[in-house]
């Protein structure tokens, strides 16, 4: 019984299943999986909001962030196999099936979230207008914004000048 113990501790502390070998892009599944959310009137721009994709170039994490003078910053790279199985794991148990549109927010300016999930022939989309959707809606949110960060040349996007010459010499 210790064994089969041990053996379960060992396993289940093993590494990722983000495999990139050409095996593991060759046994690939995509089953028509889409996962994204897109948010308006947040705070990163008029509109923006991150997909998890594998129909059209394989498995790919696309993020995008509209001005509200309309100009769109766009950015994409692909992912491994095992890295879009992962995060596609911990979005599938989220039951996003049986989700509805979460209760909204009430004031001014409230953001309005919405999800896009597919999976083979199921689809479904869900609305949230929140400041902070709550869970499980924020799961979503989470898993796409961790994915997208690995993308390529972000490198001081999240940092900002601050203009603090009014705050005297003694700094």
């Amino acid at each position: 019984m210790r064994r089969i113990l041990l053996v379960c501790v060992v396993a289940a502390c093993g590494p990722k299943h983000s495999d990139n070998s050409a095996s593991a892009w060759a046994d690939f599944d995509c089953r028509d999986r889409m996962a994204s959310y897109d948010v308006v009137g947040g705070m990163a721009g008029e509109e923006s909001g991150v997909t998890l994709d594998c129909n059209k170039h394989g498995p790919t994490v696309t993020r995008w962030v509209e001005a509200k003078d309309g100009t769109r910053d766009e950015a994409s790279a692909n992912v491994s196999p095992g890295t879009f199985n992962d995060v596609w794991i911990r979005i599938d148990g989220v039951g996003w099936q049986n989700l509805d549109d979460c209760a909204p927010d009430t004031g001014a300016d409230v953001p309005v979230y919405r999800f896009d999930v597919t999976k083979d022939d199921n689809q479904k989309s869900i609305e949230c207008d929140s400041v902070d959707p709550p869970f499980p809606y924020n799961t979503f949110v989470d898993e796409l914004n961790q994915l997208a960060a690995t993308i390529p040349g972000d490198k001081g996007k999240s940092e900002m000048d601050i203009d603090d010459s009014d705050l005297g010499d003694d700094q």
